[in-house]
């Protein structure tokens, strides 16, 4: 009980989980989709965007190991997998690219033609896209419901927290300005990175033990 209460537990899960959803680097894309709407209508659609965001990483958060179990996948070897795909992003992210993980042109410009761009692309995969997925599943993966539950849990709190930036969009646009977007996004990678290394050498450590060291 008290591992719930304990903020560094909160803090590991949450930094990875907000730097990978990146509400504040999807505020371009999200005014480009929606540069036709209303303030109240940009609201909606946002709410109900990280909703469905919530929804979906909550329940791979919840039923990670068993879809890694009916495919005979192991754990470590999800880690390293789910590692380098992190790493390529945080990289894309240093760079102050486009992410190819997030939504290619296509799905944008399929998504300025629809009247509800919630669920896709917005929910999916802007906001719960592969690089999301794969960060829950590896931080509850073999862990106790407990820790499963926190994942999820968190992974609800930075959906509300996506949607009060995604709301203010165009407000925190104006402030942040080009230059801060990218800034904050190439910080941003820099710790996702680390996140990233770190997760891969877990998964090496697991699948070949004592060929990196004690």
């Amino acid at each position: 009980m008290f591992e719930l209460l304990q903020i560094k537990t909160w803090a590991k899960f949450w930094v990875p989980l907000f730097i990978i959803v990146d509400p504040i680097g999807n505020i371009p894309l999200f005014l480009s989709l929606t540069h036709d709407l209303t303030e109240m209508r940009k609201r909606r659609l946002a709410a109900k965007g990280t909703l469905v965001a919530a929804g979906v990483l909550s329940l791979f958060a919840l039923a990670g190991d068993s879809l890694l179990s009916f495919f005979d996948i192991s754990l470590a070897s999800f880690r390293v997998a789910g590692g380098i795909i992190l790493f390529s992003i945080s990289w894309q992210m240093l760079q102050a690219r486009p992410r190819a993980t997030k939504s290619s042109p296509e799905e944008e410009h399929e998504g300025r033609q629809k009247e509800d761009i919630a669920i896709v692309p917005l929910g999916v995969p802007i906001l719960a896209g592969p690089g999301a997925i794969t960060t829950v599943m590896v931080l509850a993966g073999g862990h106790h419901i407990i820790t499963k539950l926190q994942v999820a849990f968190t992974s609800i709190l930075v959906c509300i927290a996506s949607y009060f930036i995604l709301s203010y969009a165009s407000g925190l646009s104006r402030i942040l300005g080009h230059t801060g977007t990218n800034l904050f996004g190439r910080l941003m990678g820099l710790i996702l990175a680390v996140i990233s290394v770190e997760y891969i050498a877990r998964g090496l450590g697991t699948l070949f033990p004592g060929w990196l060291g004690p």
